[in-house]
């Protein structure tokens, strides 16, 4: 018989889909160390986090011998998915939607109520400001938070995670980020995509978009909206036809066509350069391509700025301040931006 100890607790944890790094960082204490596990007065209140958590009564966690389990997302709407089923990504849905719960009720007075981007990609880009020709990755940010909608990068979700989610989580509709790509062209897509869900009115209450692997071209119809929404927002009414899927196998040729592009029109190179990366699924090459031309950083710390502006991190409860330890570590502090 399985003996009631922390390290059990832990170990039924991992079994459940939460490793221990993620479990260090979203739910146990910020003053845990190793030396913790020792001491077993520390356990009833691990338990209770742990059942704030996962949402499961206190007899399932304090049973040694019971399954531990996320609850499910019957109603998930998976996609862009390769190998992965519906039960691995459980653990990974269930902590993203945690970690936009308490960025929601943590939100500071200045973000208005949710009014979603027009149902056009065009359209919404019309009403982003004139950068030239250009939209990047701080002006989508810009709008969405205006908007109401939080944009949320978090560093570490129960593996195997997902690129990009939407989701409506307490009545605010809401964009979190699984990976940790630090190309702002890159992200700025990803966002876009992310938008024209929210904008079509893909996701719902419990019922979240999740699009898992971005290399996957999909013929499914809410992803083609999806990738055309997030084209014409970074894009705007440009058609690069040498852009093709196939284009380029030379991650120089295409970065120094995606400046020539960007020379002629004002479309950001890193835009024009993950746009072409969706519809080939070549990521490696545009990855090289934006190294190339100094455009591969960036774009954590853009999204950690806004997040910083917008979410009221230190006058949050405890529990959703530890969860919001996956976004911004209690150690890493940002100026606000100027204006």
């Amino acid at each position: 018989m399985a003996k009631r100890s922390i390290s059990t607790l832990t170990r039924r944890l991992r079994e459940a889909g939460f490793e221990r790094e993620f479990v260090r960082r979203a739910i146990l204490p910020d003053w845990w160390d190793q030396s913790c596990r020792s001491e077993p007065d520390l356990l009833p209140e691990i338990e209770i986090r742990v059942g704030r958590f996962l949402g499961v009564p206190m007899s399932v966690v304090t049973d040694p011998e019971s399954m531990l389990a996320a609850p499910g997302y019957p109603k998930a709407r998976l996609r862009c998915v390769r190998d992965v089923d519906r039960d691995r990504l459980t653990p990974a849905i269930h902590a993203a939607t945690g970690i936009a719960g308490a960025v929601v009720r943590n939100l500071n007075e200045s973000v208005p109520a949710p009014a979603p981007p027009p149902p056009n990609g065009l359209a919404w880009r019309q009403e982003l400001p004139d950068l030239g020709g250009s939209v990047d990755l701080d002006t989508i940010l810009k709008d969405l938070w205006a908007r109401g909608i939080p944009v949320v990068p978090t560093q570490l979700l129960p593996a195997p995670s997902f690129q990009g989610l939407a989701a409506v989580v307490e009545d605010r509709p809401v964009v979190v980020l699984g990976h940790r790509h630090d190309e702002p062209g890159r992200a700025a897509f990803r966002i876009s995509h992310e938008a024209g869900h929210i904008a079509r009115g893909d996701c719902m209450p419990g019922a979240p978009v999740v699009d898992k692997d971005e290399e996957i071209v999909s013929d499914d119809e809410m992803e083609r909206f999806a990738d055309r929404y997030a084209m014409r927002v970074v894009m705007g009414e440009h058609t690069i036809p040498e852009l093709d899927p196939g284009a380029f196998d030379d991650f120089r040729t295409l970065a120094n066509r995606a400046v020539e592009i960007e020379q002629q029109t004002g479309i950001d190179a890193g835009a024009i350069i993950f746009t072409w990366a969706r519809t080939s699924g070549d990521y490696a090459t545009a990855t090289m391509a934006t190294k190339a031309l100094y455009l591969s950083t960036g774009a954590g710390r853009t999204l950690r700025k806004y997040f910083r502006m917008f979410v009221d991190v230190e006058g949050a409860s405890l529990s959703d301040r530890e969860l919001m330890r996956v976004v911004v570590p209690a150690s890493v502090t940002y100026d606000a931006p100027a204006g």
